[in-house]
């Protein structure tokens, strides 16, 4: 234990906790497919654990493993990336674009309108479970404008899933089915954003451990995740969603106000 952490540069009490918050925020992945990073961030950055810089470095690749282990985990591939191959396409591209707009927009005020917009979202939502799913020739247009909009904000800010969640939550896919698809996409869209958080140094050669030593802990809560989603019913699994994304847009609007 020693030698892991003076290798990865952290007290073992300290690696302890940041585990703990890991497998926490994997958890949460596991029984809703997104939520990872808000737990896991959330609770690091107000316990103190880590500076900012070096807690998102740490979930890197857990970010990147634990989407491609629940793209796979389901089984059949073909059949999400078949109806949304669009979106994907769309939000690959608008990423490049929009990260050549960076340094012109406020991504400030990006966070409050993107938080406000998912917040509101939800909340109608939940509050209105009974919204008909979007129709097919809705969803021929819907898809593909909502990974343009995910990919130019992704770009801009690497807040990229708020749009994609509207849009897929709108679709009503069963439990199983969502975990996957998001899966798949979000895993599409890591891809590229590892490329550019190591072309700006946010991961490098100094922090490469810490975020592949980080696998294991988000595995472990993964694991467990994936047997709560078992014994949860399809309508409690949308309100557990909706909270999920809920908290999510009131975190981007304290990312715009802090």
């Amino acid at each position: 234990m020693d030698r892991l952490s003076e290798l990865l540069g952290y007290p073992p009490e300290t690696l302890a906790l940041i585990s703990l918050c890991i497998v926490m925020g994997g958890i949460a992945k596991g029984i809703a497919g997104v939520g990872l990073p808000i737990v896991t961030l959330s609770i690091i950055l107000t316990a103190g654990l880590m500076e900012p810089r070096d807690a998102l470095a740490a979930l890197v690749l857990p970010i990147l493993v634990t989407n491609l282990w629940q793209a796979v985990r389901a089984g059949d591939l073909m059949t999400p990336l078949k109806r949304h191959y669009p979106m994907i396409i769309t939000l690959l591209i608008f990423l490049y674009i929009g990260s050549l707009l960076v340094a012109r927009l406020d991504t400030q005020i990006l966070f409050a309108v993107l938080g406000a917009c998912l917040a509101a979202f939800s909340a109608m939502s939940l509050w209105k479970p009974r919204l008909e799913p979007l129709k097919p020739e809705t969803e021929r247009w819907a898809g593909p404008l909502a990974g343009t909009i995910g990919g130019l904000l992704g770009g801009i800010s690497t807040v990229w899933g708020p749009p994609m969640s509207i849009y897929l939550v709108m679709l009503h896919l069963k439990k199983d089915e969502w975990v996957r698809t998001v899966g798949l996409i979000w895993f599409s869209g890591t891809i590229p954003l590892t490329t550019f958080y190591w072309a700006n140094g946010v991961l490098h050669p100094g922090n490469i451990w810490i975020t592949a030593a980080a696998c294991v802990p988000v595995m472990v809560g993964i694991l467990i995740g994936e047997q709560v989603r078992k014994f949860i019913d399809e309508d409690l699994f949308r309100k557990i969603l909706l909270i999920v994304l809920f908290l999510s847009g009131l975190n981007l609007i304290r990312r715009a106000i802090f």
